[in-house]
């Protein structure tokens, strides 16, 4: 064994973690085990899923981050039509994926902390050409600035500002903390990724794993405006979705109807579930039995 878990193992937790989520069901806005959206079927998570096991267990032994985040994109997409099914969770669980393999889940966090500081400039530029893989297209915001505009994504100039300005992967996702809650986990030790795993082992002790996932799913989308509907919409629809999740907890709304809503309203919350993904995956590692 090259350290406290196996490369086979955590590969392992990681695509079932995948798997989990996208089977939680309702899961208010995302695709699950009874809702499919148009162009994205619950098929393409699974598929998704599996397809990108090698590059999971290879995290483990070798790999920058960008380029792991890159090689599972290109993964993904050979594996199914439904497009970004997992980008953001690879931002999570490769840096998690790379801890674990150092030592013991009481180190898993600190050890993610340092992974993730020790990015380099190539990582960004390998992230950045990972967005048009998986066909990642968002809401561009109008108010950016020069510098920020030429480090947009969609910038044809981004890669090589990237590296003329020395922006490490750790870097872009400082900058972009302010408006992604998945970027923020890099920069907040992945607070809300442990915060979650912490919910989930927790309900699962009381109850069935699907409820565990999905009262784990709405209790974090009633704690945080999901920046996913932020950058597809703006912030007063991912508040508009906060305040349903806190109806549905203060019983003023079934969970079912929240569901029912926001798939008609075509508002899915892409960010809380890659959280739950994370947080599945270290729940797993900690013990947590199916």
């Amino acid at each position: 064994m090259d350290g406290y878990f196996t490369p086979s193992f955590l590969a392992r937790c990681a695509a079932l973690a995948m798997i989990l989520e996208v089977s939680g069901t309702p899961k208010p806005g995302n695709v699950d085990r009874d809702h499919d959206y148009a162009g994205t079927r619950y098929e393409d998570f699974l598929a998704s899923a599996v397809g990108v096991y090698p590059v999971l267990e290879k995290a483990c032994r070798e790999g920058g981050i960008g380029s792991l985040i890159l090689e599972a994109s290109g993964e993904s997409v050979r594996w199914q039509g439904g497009g970004n099914t997992h980008f953001g969770a690879y931002i999570l669980l490769f840096p998690l994926l790379k801890a674990a393999m150092l030592g013991p889940p009481d180190r898993l966090r600190e050890n993610a902390i340092d992974i993730v500081k020790e990015t380099t400039v190539e990582d960004a530029v390998d992230f950045y050409r990972a967005f048009s893989v998986v066909d990642v297209r968002m809401k561009r915001p109008q108010d950016l600035g020069e510098a920020e505009r030429a480090l947009d994504v969609s910038s044809e100039s981004a890669i090589d500002e990237l590296r003329k300005r020395g922006i490490t992967l750790y870097g872009v996702m400082q900058a972009s903390s302010k408006n992604d809650m998945i970027a923020r986990e890099w920069v907040d030790g992945f607070r809300r990724s442990f915060k979650a795993a912490d919910k989930i082992f927790t309900k699962r002790r009381a109850g069935t794993m699907n409820d565990a996932i999905v009262l784990s799913y709405l209790e974090l989308l009633a704690e945080e405006p999901d920046t996913f509907i932020v950058k597809k919409y703006d912030m007063d629809k991912a508040l508009y979705v906060q305040g349903l999740a806190i109806d549905v907890l203060e019983r003023r709304m079934t969970l079912r109807e929240l569901s029912h809503r926001l798939y008609i309203e075509k508002i899915n919350p892409g960010s809380t579930a890659d959280l739950i993904i994370a947080g599945l995956f270290i729940a797993l590692l900690n013990g947590m039995k199916v």
